[in-house]
């Protein structure tokens, strides 16, 4: 630009010099003010390779995961430019044309260059030495696109590219869905007449809290070999997968990699705790009606993860499966079924309870091994030995038939137990201490009742002496202090030893009855929207219908038992 300025002086055409503010790009490495300079470049027409891709993601012959990003490639194909291939780089594919005499070669080798210009020019005497092959490669993206096929020598048919080709999932970043998948899906129709992968599962970018792309030169990504020492290999894989919803970007927090390590620490406790038993078991003793409950409650829970995290699979909901699997080990296995079967303080466990809960937990760990592989392979093999072979080559599991009915009341039991805990907490009672406890006649109240199993597991969960159903409400006689709760369309009474603060009490059930009237304003609320009982399926508009009658009858319960206690 000086040395310009200086010419035009000399010449005398240079008017006048003023500063002028604009963007100057320098190059990144160097720092050097980027000059723009016209040159030729090899281009590929892009137009009539884009249709068939296009066609292919908008009918689902190329599945994306998940769908919003098929909106991203209709903006790209629609809008497709004529693609320069050409780079004036010193590596990579050396572009196959030749030069002789203003005349332009392009073949595969020189030497068939070499044959095209000597039919062209008519001159038999050519050699390579007389060829001048261009200087630019071809874009990085140029091989790339080629991925599917050329790994197998595929551009013509071999037994190799014939039977991996089309591939079956591409997993890849959002961020080059038209520099890589949109390019691999053209050259894909356009050389081998058919799809290059079934579905295509886009994950997010790895950010940090600020939402700031991890890089370099901010400083901002973590030492993956120091969180590996504090938080070992399982615990970072959890919380890289639970920081990862399908398509989202990953919001990283080491705090999530802790919980991933606590997750470890909580499977290795109940792996020592079932251990434990081994040494204490009674060998001919059958399962107890209540040891027998909890197991097919858990068993049938099983099958229901299986059957929900089946159809997450299918749509690559990879975290959320990974987030029921967590739930489920560390609540419904550990929580609630493992303290049902735990023997009492020096009591034997039966052997036939020990071994189901052996299989229980070795199948937690198959459905976990591919998000956590290190300590389920160890868990699997403390479980098994070596009898079952290694975790990571077992089938895994698939879902079977299970029983509804008691998956229902054992919810519903689970729910009893921890509102008789809360009422214990809210009143100072002993948490062990074995109180009575009514339950207003139901269909509900006659079947667990009727049912040692179900009954077994509430009266050792909720530390009762007994449990009797009522046809009315009980009178407070014989200084029996009635604290009363609500599960479902269901009363239950716990009989406290102590005076119940009045006050707190009605406290408690006006707040309930509050939470209560605004459900059932809400349900009433869509039950009135002609619209919504038009348009929504019949088996939804019928369980809202019975989600109102059942608020209603918690509500009509709650003023029930207002009113005893302020008469």
């Amino acid at each position: 630009q000086k040395k310009m300025v200086s010419a035009l002086k000399e010449s005398g055409q240079l008017e006048k010099t003023e500063p002028y503010t604009h963007s100057v790009g320098r190059s990144e490495r160097t720092n050097v003010v980027v000059e723009p300079r016209l040159s030729l470049q090899w281009y590929v027409r892009m137009a009539e390779l884009a249709r068939p891709a296009r066609d292919a993601v908008e009918d689902d012959v190329i599945e994306f995961f998940p769908k919003n990003q098929k909106n991203t490639f209709r903006h790209w194909m629609d809008t497709i430019r004529d693609w320069c291939i050409s780079r004036q780089l010193w590596w990579g594919h050396r572009i196959p044309a030749y030069y002789f005499e203003g005349e332009t070669f392009v073949a595969v080798t020189a030497v068939e260059a070499l044959a095209q210009a000597r039919t062209k020019t008519g001159r038999q005497d050519l050699t390579l030495a007389d060829l001048t092959q261009d200087e630019d490669v071809l874009d990085t993206w140029f091989s790339s696109w080629l991925w599917p096929f050329s790994v197998f020598d595929g551009m013509d048919s071999n037994p190799d590219v014939d039977y991996y080709y089309p591939t079956s999932v591409l997993v890849t970043g959002w961020d080059i869905i038209f520099l890589w998948v949109a390019r691999m899906a053209m050259s894909g129709f356009q050389w081998k007449k058919e799809r290059p992968f079934k579905h295509v599962y886009f994950h997010g970018m790895v950010r940090d809290q600020q939402r700031r792309k991890m890089s370099k030169s901010l400083g901002n990504s973590p030492d993956a070999l120091k969180l590996l020492d504090q938080f070992g290999a399982d615990g970072v894989r959890f919380g890289i997968l639970s920081s990862a919803p399908a398509g989202g970007d990953l919001l990283f927090d080491e705090k999530l990699c802790e919980q991933g390590r606590n997750f470890c620490n909580k499977i290795w406790n109940a792996l020592r705790l079932i251990k434990g038993w081994e040494q204490n078991l009674n060998m001919t003793a059958e399962s107890t009606p209540a040891e027998l409950k909890a197991i097919e409650w858990a068993e049938a829970k099983t099958q229901v993860l299986l059957e929900t995290i089946a159809g997450d699979f299918d749509s690559y909901r990879l975290s959320d499966i990974q987030m029921k699997i967590y739930s489920f080990i560390w609540s419904d296995f550990c929580s609630w079924y493992l303290e049902w079967i735990k023997p009492g303080k020096d009591e034997p466990l039966s052997k036939a309870t020990y071994d189901r809960t052996i299989d229980l937990f070795s199948t937690l760990m198959q459905v976990l091994h591919p998000f956590m592989p290190f300590i389920t392979e160890e868990v699997w093999h403390e479980l098994n030995g070596e009898n079952r072979g290694d975790c990571m080559v077992s089938p895994f599991p698939a879902s079977t038939p299970y029983d509804e009915e008691i998956l229902e009341t054992m919810e519903h039991l689970k729910e009893v137990i921890a509102k008789t805990r809360d009422l214990r907490n809210k009143n100072n009672l002993k948490p062990r201490e074995a109180l009575p406890m009514y339950m207003l006649q139901s269909k509900r109240a006659v079947r667990v009742l009727a049912d040692p199993g179900y009954l077994g597991l509430l009266q050792k969960s909720a530390s009762l002496n007994s449990v009797s159903i009522v046809e009315i409400v009980p009178d407070q006689s014989n200084d029996e202090n009635l604290l009363s709760f609500v599960v479902g369309t269901d009363k239950y009474y716990l009989s406290s030893p102590k005076i119940i603060d009045v006050a707190e009490e009605l406290k408690t059930l006006k707040e309930d009855l509050v939470y209560q009237e605004g459900f059932v304003k809400s349900i009433r609320k869509k039950l009135d929207n002609d619209r919504f009982v038009s348009n929504a399926p019949e088996a939804v508009v019928d369980k809202e219908r019975q989600k109102l009658a059942d608020g209603e009858k918690r509500i009509e319960m709650l003023k029930e038992s207002l009113a005893r206690l302020v008469n």
